[in-house]
């Protein structure tokens, strides 16, 4: 993930900050930029899951697997620890699955954790391209 940028808006002319504010202006139809940097945190975190307890599985077996897993804390002890501020437990596992709900509030599908999965194989394949 890059850093945050930081600019300084009372350097800006009337028409920078016009055209600063259109650019960030969400549409509608189009994801928040909140929600685009929560999802990526929530997709980065779900490779990382597969890579640290699933490390030789198929994409596909990883994705039954972790879906099984967000299901099971999901309905658990997710639901005691959802409002918590800190992750409150000391397992890897369960801190994990904590930041993953805590990215999004729900657990995603099958198909779409694999498709996250998938994703993080065509990246690594093109950087080792170049």
């Amino acid at each position: 993930m890059t850093a945050p940028v930081r600019i300084d808006l009372s350097a800006l002319s009337p028409d920078e900050l016009s055209r600063l504010r259109e650019l960030l202006r969400v549409r509608p139809g189009q994801r928040s930029l909140e929600t685009r940097a929560a999802l990526a945190q929530r997709d980065d975190l779900i490779r990382e899951y597969g890579r640290r307890f699933y490390p030789g599985l198929s994409k596909n077996r990883q994705a039954e697997c972790i879906h099984r897993d967000l299901n099971r804390y999901a309905t658990s002890a997710w639901q005691r620890h959802r409002s918590d501020v800190e992750c409150p437990h000391r397992d890897a596992r369960q801190q994990m699955l904590w930041q993953i709900l805590k990215a999004r509030d729900w657990v995603p599908s099958h198909s779409l954790i694999q498709k996250i999965l998938q994703r993080a194989s065509r990246i690594r394949c093109k950087r080792h391209v170049l």
